[in-house]
């Protein structure tokens, strides 16, 4: 590559992407649904909550990318957003199955918009309730598709332990 070149870091952000919504999945799958909203110890945020907000994010990013694939994320966020408190009543979330299927699908549905868009989108201004902390979509894109999955697939590793649940070898 040249000085003159130009390198677009789209594919190892949406490479990471892909590679720590694996392990979220991973980390789920042998969850029991009759465990998906338990809160061992001091942990709050279980595994039925967690997927809920991340699937609420992921429509969110998809919204600002202009994709008309999520019409339920101002509502899902209204639930399952930032603040939110995650309690145990199963019959306010969604089925396991339904939250990893939805959490596949948006995923993969968000890699391919970020894919095809992300030149035009990430310089745009970021909504005003992101600044001035991500004063681009790019900012809150690369938050959305890196640092937050893998901060709560961190909290779900740790849920997991709290609750007893051993690795599989």
């Amino acid at each position: 590559m040249t000085t003159s070149d130009t390198y677009d870091p789209i594919s190892p952000i949406l490479d990471v992407h892909k590679m720590v919504s694996g392990f979220i999945l991973q980390a789920v799958e042998d969850i029991p649904e009759s465990r998906m909203t338990e809160q061992p110890g001091t942990l709050v945020n279980h595994p039925a909550w967690t997927l809920s907000h991340l699937n609420a994010y992921a429509g969110v990013l998809l919204s600002m990318f202009d994709d008309p694939s999520v019409p339920t994320a101002d509502a899902e966020m209204e639930q399952f957003g930032y603040g939110t408190i995650p309690v145990t009543d199963p019959a306010l979330y969604a089925p396991k199955q339904e939250l990893i299927d939805q959490f596949r699908d948006r995923n993969e549905r968000l890699a391919a918009v970020v894919a095809q868009k992300h030149a035009t989108y990430f310089p745009m201004p970021a909504p005003e309730k992101y600044q001035p902390h991500a004063p681009t979509i790019g900012h809150i894109a690369l938050t959305l598709l890196v640092a937050h999955p893998a901060d709560h697939f961190g909290q779900l590793r740790l849920w997991r332990r709290v609750a007893g649940i051993v690795d599989r070898e």
